[in-house]
C-alpha cells in the first residue's frame, strides 16, 4: 500500500479554500514578522496553554496509507480550546470571509484530531488574527462535538485521498515508463555519461555536485536524464530546472519534450512571470477588477482534474486551461506545483525573497532536486534579488496621488527621509554604512499598514494610484531585505544638488548565506556550467561548502577546433584606450579583413565600442562587412534581429558588450558563427561598490581583488570563446586583446583545451 504523509495545513488548502484571489490579506510583509507576532501571544497565554503543540493521524483513506502531521498553534487544555493564530496589518473585521473560513478550516482538523487522540467530547476551536502594528487581537470562537469534528476530518480525507489516488496512477505509469527510458538522443556524446552517472549518484546520495563542462557538450540533457530517472526510485519525488536565461528553459523544455517522445509518461510544468502570462494585463489581482481572478478556488479543482492529462505544461498549455476554465494562468501554475515530477523556472522562483517556489516545496514535506543551469549567473542575480531602492522623488509622487491616511504615513516617512538627507557624505554624492536607522524601519512599516488597511476598504486603492502602488511594492521589497540583514549588506545614500535626489539602495555584498539559507531545505543540488572556475571562488560563491563534489569534465572537442590567438602588445586598460585606439582599429581591420565569416567582437563598455568604430570608420571600413552593433537597453526584438541576420548572412560584424545579451547564453552552430574578438579582460567598473566588494573578500577570503575583479572578468571571456565551437563539427578562431594575458594569473583562468597561440609572433593560419 502506498504511504502519504500531508500536513494539515495542505490538506485545509486543498480541500477548504474558496472564492476568489485575493492577495490584499497576506499574513505579514514579512514571515519573521509573523513568528513574531506568534511569540507575542505565546507570552499572554496562562499556563495550561501549549503553544506548536503536535498533532498526527495514521491511517488508510481511499487505497492510501496516510500520515496526517501538523502542529496547532496552540491547545488549552483546562479550556478545551485549540487555537489558530494568523498575524495581519489591516483591520481584521474587513477579511473576506472566505479567507476567515479557510482559517477556521485549518483549526477545526487540528481540533479533530486533538479530540481523538485525547478522547474529548467537544472542543472550542478560536481563530485569532493579531493585527502586528497596533498589537490588537481579534479572536472568532466556535464550539463543536466529536461528531462534528470527525465528520468534517472523514470528509477533508476523502476529498483529498481520492485526487491522491489519481495522481498516485499517474505516477505508477510515470515509473513504468522510466524503467526501459532510453538517452533522448541517439547515444552519449563524449562526456556526457560520465556527467550523468555523477549526477545520479548526487541525488542517491542526497550530495551536492558542482560540475563544470565545455560549452556544446550537452549538459542540459547529461543532467536531465539521470535525475528524471531517479523519480522511479524514490530517491526524490520533485525535480526543478533553475535557470537564469530563456535559452537554458528552452533547452529543458526541448530535452523533456524529447524525452515524452521517448516514452517518458511523467509530466512538467514551466513557470513563467506572471507578467509574461498574464491574461488581462492592467487588472488588479482580484476577483473585484480580474475575471480571472473571480471565484478562482471554486473552478480550480476541475482545472487541475485536466492539468493532470497535460504532459508538457509550457507556458502556452497553461494559459489555454486558463483561458478555458476562466482562471489567472499564473496561480493556476502555482498550484499545480504539487502535482508535478518536474519545474522549469527562472532562479527568481527558487531564491527571491518574495513567497516562492522554495516555500511551496518544502510546505510540501516532499524531496526535491534542483538542477542549477548557467550556476555562475546565480551570484550576481542573488545580488540584485537580495537589494532595494527607495527613491525621495518617488515618496512625493505617491504622496500626491495618496489618499488621506496613507498621506499622513508618507509625510512622516518624509521627515525620516529628510533626517537622512542631512547625513554628511563621505564622498561626492554618496554615504555607505552598516546599519539602518530604526526611525525610517518603523516608518516603512506604518506606510504598510496604511496601504493595507486602503486596499481592504477599497481594492482598487492602488489600481488607480500607479505611483503609490510602485512605492508600495518598493517598500515591501525594503522590508523583506532589512528582515534578511547581516554583516554583508550596506545602505547607500546617493544624491546630488537637485531637490528630491536623495535614494537610499540596500546592498548585498555577498549572497552566499541566504542562498545556503534557501539551499538548507533541498535533497539534492546540482549546480552546473561551462565557466566554474576557479572551484574555491565558484562555492563561495554559491553558498556552497568544501563538502560539495566538484567535478571539471574534459572537453570532447579537438584543442585545434578553436585557435585562439592573444594579442598582447596592445594595453586597453581605460587610461591608455585613447592612446591605443588607432592600434586597435588597424588590428580589428586586419581580422575582419583576414578572418572569412561572422564575428562576433566583444568590448568591456558602450562607449569603447562606439569610439573603435569611429576609429574604424576613419581608417576605412573593412571591404564586404556588414555591421551591426548593440545598443543600450536595446529591446528583446532587436536581439532577435541580430540572431536571424547570423542565421541568414556570412559577413556580419556585430560589435557587442562583454556579458551582456549576447556573451552567452546563445548558440550559433555551424557558419552562423566563425569567430570572436574579446577587447581587455572583462573586469568589472572600479566604482564604490566594487571597491565594498573588494574589502569584503579581503577581509573574508584574503583574496579581494581575484574575487570582486579578475575572476568575474575571466569568466566573460571564457563564456565568450564558448560561442564558437557548438558542435563536433564546428571550426572556429579567437582573438584575445590586452596586455594582461601575458599575466600567468590570467592566462591560468582561460579555458584550458584550447590551441592559444601569440598573434604578435605570426598567426599564419
Amino acid at each position: 500500500m502506498t504511504e502519504v504523509t500531508v500536513t494539515v495545513r495542505a490538506l485545509a488548502l486543498f480541500c477548504h479554500r474558496r472564492g476568489d484571489i485575493d492577495h490584499r490579506f497576506t499574513a505579514a510583509p514579512t514571515g519573521v514578522q509573523g513568528i513574531e507576532g506568534h511569540q507575542r501571544l505565546y507570552r499572554r497565554r496562562p499556563a495550561s496553554y501549549q503553544p506548536e503543540f503536535a498533532v498526527a493521524w495514521d491511517g488508510d483513506c481511499e487505497g492510501l496509507a496516510l500520515r496526517l502531521r501538523g502542529r496547532a498553534d496552540g491547545y488549552d487544555r483546562e479550556r478545551a480550546l485549540v487555537e489558530e493564530i494568523k498575524t495581519c496589518r489591516v483591520d481584521p473585521a474587513t477579511i473576506p470571509e472566505a479567507v476567515s473560513q479557510l482559517h477556521l478550516a485549518q483549526g477545526r482538523l487540528y481540533a479533530a484530531l486533538i479530540a481523538a487522540a485525547e478522547d474529548l467530547a467537544e472542543l472550542t476551536v478560536q481563530l485569532t488574527w493579531l493585527q502586528l502594528d497596533r498589537d490588537e487581537e481579534h479572536c472568532l470562537q466556535q464550539r463543536y462535538s466529536r461528531g462534528e469534528l470527525d465528520l468534517f476530518l472523514q470528509q477533508s480525507l476523502q476529498c483529498y485521498c481520492r485526487w491522491l489516488s489519481r495522481v498516485r496512477e499517474r505516477c505508477a505509469l510515470r515509473d513504468q515508463s522510466l524503467a526501459q527510458l532510453p538517452f533522448p538522443h541517439r547515444g552519449f556524446r563524449p562526456g556526457q555519461r560520465e556527467i550523468a552517472e555523477r549526477v545520479y549518484k548526487c541525488i542517491h546520495q542526497a550530495g551536492r555536485l558542482l560540475v563544470e563542462a565545455p560549452t556544446g557538450i550537452g549538459k542540459t540533457a547529461a543532467v536531465l536524464y539521470p535525475a528524471v530517472k531517479a523519480l522511479a526510485t524514490g530517491r526524490h519525488e520533485r525535480l526543478v530546472f533553475a535557470t537564469s536565461k530563456i535559452t537554458g528553459r528552452r533547452a529543458a523544455e526541448q530535452t523533456l519534450a524529447l524525452l515524452a517522445e521517448s516514452g517518458y509518461a511523467g509530466n512538467a510544468l514551466t513557470l513563467t512571470a506572471k507578467e509574461q502570462i498574464c491574461l488581462a494585463p492592467g487588472k488588479a489581482c482580484h476577483g473585484e477588477d480580474c475575471p480571472y481572478a473571480r471565484a478562482y478556488y471554486d473552478k480550480l479543482p476541475a482545472a487541475l482534474e485536466a492539468a493532470l492529462a497535460e504532459p508538457l505544461l509550457d507556458r502556452e498549455t497553461v494559459q489555454t486551461l486558463a483561458r478555458r476554465f476562466e482562471l489567472c494562468p499564473y496561480q493556476l501554475s502555482l498550484d499545480l506545483v504539487p502535482w508535478v515530477d518536474v519545474i522549469v523556472a527562472d532562479v527568481h522562483h527558487l531564491f527571491s525573497l518574495t513567497p516562492n517556489l522554495a516555500q511551496r516545496l518544502e510546505e510540501d514535506g516532499k524531496r526535491w532536486t534542483v538542477l542549477l543551469d548557467e550556476a555562475h549567473c546565480l551570484p550576481p542575480r542573488a545580488r540584485q534579488m537580495y537589494s532595494a531602492q527607495l527613491d525621495k522623488a518617488a515618496l512625493m509622487a505617491a504622496r500626491r496621488e495618496a489618499p488621506a491616511a496613507i498621506k499622513t504615513a508618507l509625510t512622516a516617512l518624509n521627515r525620516n527621509l529628510l533626517a537622512l538627507q542631512k547625513t554628511a557624505l563621505q564622498r561626492p554624492g554618496e554615504h555607505w554604512q552598516d546599519t539602518v536607522p530604526e526611525q525610517l524601519v518603523l516608518g516603512l512599516q506604518r506606510v504598510i499598514e496604511q496601504v493595507g488597511e486602503a486596499l481592504a476598504a477599497d481594492a482598487m486603492v492602488l489600481q488607480r494610484r500607479p505611483a503609490l502602488r510602485d512605492w508600495y511594492f518598493a517598500v515591501l521589497q525594503f522590508l523583506r531585505v532589512l528582515d534578511n540583514w547581516g554583516e554583508e549588506f550596506r545602505l547607500e545614500l546617493c544624491r546630488d544638488d537637485r531637490p528630491q535626489s536623495l535614494r537610499l539602495q540596500l546592498h548585498c555584498l555577498d549572497p552566499a548565506r541566504l542562498l545556503g539559507q534557501r539551499q538548507a531545505g533541498l535533497h539534492a543540488l546540482v549546480a552546473f556550467s561551462a565557466t566554474l572556475s576557479p572551484q574555491h571562488w565558484a562555492l563561495a560563491g554559491l553558498g556552497l561548502d568544501h563538502s560539495t563534489v566538484a567535478y571539471c569534465a574534459p572537453s570532447p572537442f579537438a584543442p585545434q577546433q578553436l585557435q585562439v590567438a592573444l594579442a598582447t602588445h596592445i594595453d586597453t586598460r581605460y587610461q591608455q584606450r585613447r592612446n591605443s585606439l588607432p592600434q586597435l582599429a588597424a588590428l580589428l581591420r586586419e581580422w575582419l579583413q583576414r578572418e572569412p565569416g561572422n564575428c562576433l567582437l566583444y568590448f568591456p563598455s558602450y562607449q569603447y565600442l562606439r569610439d573603435c568604430l569611429d576609429e574604424l570608420e576613419r581608417q576605412g571600413w573593412p571591404e564586404g562587412r556588414h555591421c551591426w552593433r548593440q545598443a543600450v537597453e536595446q529591446d528583446a526584438a532587436a536581439r532577435d534581429a541580430l540572431l536571424q541576420l547570423l542565421q541568414q548572412r556570412r559577413d556580419v560584424a556585430a560589435f557587442c558588450i562583454l556579458g551582456g545579451a549576447f556573451g552567452e547564453g546563445i548558440d550559433l552552430p555551424g557558419e552562423a558563427l566563425c569567430s570572436v574578438v574579446v577587447v581587455g579582460v572583462g573586469l568589472p567598473q572600479v566604482n564604490t561598490g566594487n571597491e565594498k566588494l573588494r574589502a569584503w573578500y579581503q577581509q573574508r577570503l584574503g583574496d579581494g581583488f581575484a574575487f570582486a575583479y579578475l575572476y568575474p572578468g575571466m569568466q566573460k571571456v571564457s563564456q565568450a570563446l564558448g560561442r564558437v565551437v557548438r558542435r563536433d563539427s564546428d571550426h572556429g578562431r579567437a582573438l584575445l586583446v590586452d596586455s594582461r594575458y601575458t599575466d600567468p594569473g590570467c592566462r591560468a583562468l582561460l579555458p584550458p583545451w584550447w590551441d592559444y597561440c601569440d598573434f604578435a609572433a605570426g598567426d599564419e593560419r
